[in-house]
């Protein structure tokens, strides 16, 4: 497929605070999962700002809180992640607590359990603000990604009407340029793509009109949830670590 690309900054995860030079605090920031509900081994949580922060994010102001306030005790790993751009920081809740019949997980439990709510809270002084995401918490999901459970919204040839793609569950925050569409000729169709409704459904408005035929939506193979499901296997799956997700993933629909 002619110029199938994604951008490695949006897959490589570094080490660091930002890029040098940058100071002052970030403005604005958002978090994902943005909607309402996470599963209960919910293994990542994002945070997009608006500038790179001066230095790492402190752990010790990160805090999960149970429907009672309470803290949460060894609900994060104390390794706040950046991407290159040092805009995006991965929050990585603890996996041993996540993984069913592992040390933390038979010892402590989940961090967070269905039925319940939680509340993420983010004071590091950086920010400028306190940032506050609050969430019921679903039974877990143990599935890997399959699209052939996503549902194509038609759209119609001749105009640019946005093409909707909607997930049972939400995808990672970063997961818009994973997914491509590819036209009738085999070329990919340019636009811009954004997740929204809790990154559960995938919005495509072409650069140009739709044309009549069949098209393709092409996901690249590291496509992940929140939960660490991948394409190619589930985050609880034996051996998963280690395993090369090679694949990609395709689903076709036609515009009539």
């Amino acid at each position: 497929m002619a110029n199938w690309r994604v951008d490695a900054a949006l897959l490589a995860l570094v080490l660091g605070g930002g890029e040098a030079g940058v100071t002052g605090v970030a403005t604005g920031a958002s978090v994902t999962p943005s909607g309402p509900e996470v599963a209960e081994n919910l293994l990542r949580i994002e945070l997009h700002l608006d500038r790179p922060l001066p230095a790492a994010l402190d752990m010790t102001h990160v805090t999960l809180l149970d429907s009672a306030g309470t803290p949460i005790p060894d609900a994060f790993l104390d390794l706040p992640l950046f991407d290159r751009s040092g805009k995006n920081v991965t929050l990585l809740l603890h996996p041993g607590r996540i993984k069913t019949g592992v040390g933390p997980n038979v010892a402590l439990g989940p961090a967070m359990r269905s039925g319940q709510s939680v509340t993420l809270r983010i004071d590091d002084p950086q920010l400028g603000r306190r940032l506050e995401q609050h969430w019921q918490v679903t039974p877990p999901l143990r599935e890997r990604i399959d699209p052939r459970q996503w549902t194509v919204q038609a759209v119609r040839q001749g105009g640019r009407q946005p093409l909707r793609v909607v997930a049972p569950a939400a995808l990672d925050g970063d997961a818009a340029q994973a997914i491509a569409v590819q036209g009738p000729d085999g070329r990919r169709v340019p636009g811009v793509a954004m997740l929204t409704a809790g990154e559960r459904e995938w919005r495509f408005m072409p650069a140009q009109n739709w044309r009549p035929g069949t098209h393709l939506l092409r996901i690249h193979p590291r496509l992940e949830d929140p939960q660490g499901n991948r394409l190619c296997s589930a985050f609880e799956q034996a051996g998963q670590s280690a395993q090369r997700c090679e694949e990609e993933g395709r689903l076709a629909f036609i515009i009539e």
